[in-house]
């Protein structure tokens, strides 16, 4: 395989390093280990000197690199063959873009001088500060990775793209399908793929290498490896072999509510009464104002639903964030949250990263205010249709007509993604703004569409999926809201917000590993999920952690080897007198509903659905916030340095617990075993593999052939 890396291309050049590459990598690692073991590093002057000496061999490399190519040039054009030099394009920014960003330079300016250089070193005003002048450009740094993204994916050949998740290579033609409306002129094709890793989704707009916009995906089916692609009407009947996914959504709202927060801070000061308080509030990390002298403490014979409500109604311009552990009931408790509010004459909105879990919230508020008999809850969806007034939640397609039902008392409650909520016009329009799944949500979106409440509510979960992201962000405002409050701890002090600590999920043989790694130890299971058990046959009877090892070797996102190991447990599991006891102590037949089967890549989880179809299987994204009696994690990849993505992506600690922490009574683990003893070169890396181990540690190891034939065998 060619490579056009540096090092490989100096060669050519006759370029000879003054500081061998064994060498320096041997001081950057250590210099790379010491700043990340302590904010004083031990430095040697040898390792310095080393690692200055290799930074310089690559810059003169680079110069002489450069040379040789233009003396091969020279060569050629003179033996009478052009090579014209690309033409220099016009890269200036347009008038809008330019003033924008004189203003974002003398909003950072004004916000950072006279900073101290060390973090450490500022006072929680001066730390806010510095967060919020590096939120201004937030959105801008964003975009600009989706087209640096756009522009690489174009390049690629059909071949290079396999090993791109956001593109579909091998596309053949199969079927021309039914139009969505009778008044629909565009063609919807369907496409065929071979196995891949792919994580386009409904809605992506898809393009060919040549820029050229071919369609929108409006429907797929991973199993079959089909997707349906409302075409242009110009390209009716052409069919690429190979398209990517690029999707453009504006965000001029959420960059101008940050640019008028700025403004406000500049002219006022970040501390005191007065707009923007909820913003500031989760700048400084406030803890919550509550009126009438209430406490975050629960009362007596208070439970965490009964505080949660009591705190929602007594909120004063704050801030209150909700840590819900796997399990805990976060959803539910919003929704009586909410039930209370408006109960109280409150106005409500609620965001969130998408429109999926906006509408689990909302809906989940109409089914508690049936159940706990509260009327007058009146709720509505801003959604990206034509709206309906029909069913439960009204849905609402436009901005101006949720705007208007809002503040004529129409509605109550809205839910709408932070487009709608960092709009001026929204300033104010709700009395509590509920973000959920604030854990996803970025501290900028967040503070984009704060001001469109009086108080600040966040439910999530930092230590489960974060938000998805794809510019690289100054530490501090690369987090989401939820994380930005925690500040480096793995749950909620009590003193910043509520954490609910009972799971209605895990048992406790799972409860102890997921509590002890991810929530030092103060997530408890509710009593009577002790009863919670697999009933059937050993390996696997009663309930708690397993560990099945599978030996494979060079495999990176799918294992032939794990694939037939799944279907053998969940055969296994699934026979006939297999059952499981739920947390009533009622037993039921044990089924592939009952089993949910998790793996980290598209790949892996394609291979299992071919071989056990209508098997609940998907990655960690698709399964957050679902349950199983059992939980399979396979773990695909052979080994730390097989892992397509690294290890930071495959050991990845929020990812794990939200795997595991799906099953109510079992969760069974299956890799291979290299995965559990990896070559750690960081601090880091031995954080990521720690938990890997400690599940190794608390689980009971299955030689699973083995085990079962003797099973038989008795």
């Amino acid at each position: 395989m060619e490579q056009y890396s540096l090092k490989e291309m100096e060669r050519f050049c006759g370029y000879r390093r003054r500081v061998p590459l064994p060498e320096a990598n041997q001081a950057r690692h250590f210099v790379e280990h010491q700043l990340e073991l302590s904010s004083s590093p031990l430095l040697t002057d040898e390792a310095c000197r080393v690692v200055e000496g290799y930074n310089e061999d690559d810059c003169l490399a680079t110069a002489e690199l450069r040379q040789w190519l233009e003396t091969l040039r020279a060569d050629i054009v003179a033996g009478g063959t052009d090579v014209p030099r690309p033409e220099v394009k016009d890269m200036s920014a347009s008038e809008e873009v330019t003033a924008r960003q004189q203003r974002v330079a003398a909003l950072f300016d004004a916000l950072t001088r006279d900073l101290p250089t060390e973090p450490e070193d500022r006072t929680p005003e001066q730390a806010a500060h510095w967060l919020l002048a590096h939120a201004l450009d937030w959105h801008r740094r964003e975009e600009k990775v989706k087209w640096w993204e756009f522009f690489r994916m174009k390049e690629f050949s059909p071949e290079e793209l396999l090993d791109e998740k956001n593109a579909l290579t091998g596309l053949v033609f199969r079927q021309r399908m039914p139009k969505m409306s009778p008044r629909e002129r565009a063609p919807i094709d369907q496409y065929q793929y071979p196995p891949q890793e792919c994580s386009i989704k409904l809605r992506d707009k898809l393009y060919t290498f040549n820029e050229e916009k071919f369609g929108e995906v409006v429907a797929g089916d991973p199993t079959a490896r089909t997707i349906d692609v409302k075409k242009l009407i110009k390209l009716d009947g052409m069919h690429p072999t190979a398209v990517f996914a690029h999707s453009h959504y504006g965000t001029e709202e959420q960059a101008n509510s940050i640019l008028r927060l700025a403004d406000w801070i500049v002219a006022n000061g970040i501390d005191g009464p007065g707009d923007f308080r909820t913003a500031r509030d989760l700048l400084l990390r406030n803890p919550p104002r509550l009126a009438g002298g209430q406490s975050l403490a629960a009362g007596s014979g208070e439970t965490a639903v009964d505080v949660a409500r009591r705190l929602g109604v007594a909120l004063d311009h704050s801030v209150l964030p909700i840590q819900g552990p796997p399990g805990a009931g976060k959803t539910f408790t919003g929704a009586r949250m909410i039930c209370e509010l408006v109960d109280s004459g409150k106005k409500v909105g609620i965001t969130a990263v998408g429109h999926k879990v906006i509408r689990k919230l909302l809906d989940d508020v109409v089914k508690a205010a049936r159940e706990l008999n509260v009327a007058g809850v009146r709720c509505a969806h801003r959604t990206e249709g034509d709206g309906s007034a029909n069913g439960p939640v009204r849905e609402i397609g436009t901005s101006d007509e949720a705007l208007h039902d809002l503040q004529g008392g129409t509605i109550n409650v809205l839910g709408a993604t932070s487009w709608l909520w960092s709009r001026t016009e929204f300033m104010g329009s709700v009395d509590v703004l509920f973000v959920d799944e604030a854990g996803q949500m970025s501290l900028a979106n967040v503070l984009a569409c704060a001001p469109a409440g009086s108080s600040l509510i966040l439910l999530g979960d930092p230590q489960q999926l974060e938000q998805p992201q794809k510019g690289s962000h100054p530490e501090g405002s690369d987090i989401s809201a939820l994380a930005h409050l925690i500040e480096g701890r793995r749950t909620i002090s009590e003193t910043q917000g509520l954490f609910l600590p009972e799971t209605w999920r895990l048992h406790p043989a799972i409860c102890g590993f997921t509590s002890e790694l991810f929530y030092e130890r103060r997530l408890i299971s509710l009593d009577g999920l002790q009863r919670q058990n697999i009933d059937g046959p050993a390996p696997f009877s009663g309930a708690g952690l397993w560990f099945v090892p599978v030996a494979h070797e060079g495999n990176q996102s799918y294992s032939v080897e794990e694939v037939e190991r799944v279907a053998g447990i969940v055969e296994f599991l699934t026979q006939d007198g297999t059952g499981w006891i739920d947390r009533h102590g009622d037993r039921r037949p044990l089924t592939c509903e009952d089993v949910l089967i998790v793996a980290p890549y598209n790949d892996q989880v394609n291979r299992i659905r071919d071989r056990l179809p209508g098997a609940r299987v998907g990655t960690v994204d698709k399964f957050q916030g679902q349950e199983a009696a059992v939980v399979i994690y396979a773990m695909t990849t052979s080994s730390p340095e097989d892992a397509p993505r690294g290890m930071e992506f495959l050991y990845n600690l929020n990812r794990f617990n939200v795997a595991t922490s799906r099953a109510r009574c079992a969760c069974i683990v299956v890799g291979s075993p290299r995965l559990f003893a990896p070559e750690c070169r960081t601090p880091r890396q031995m954080v990521l593999a720690n938990v890997l181990c400690r599940y190794a540690e608390m689980s009971t190891p299955v030689r699973f052939e083995a085990e079962v034939a003797r099973e038989k065998g008795r």
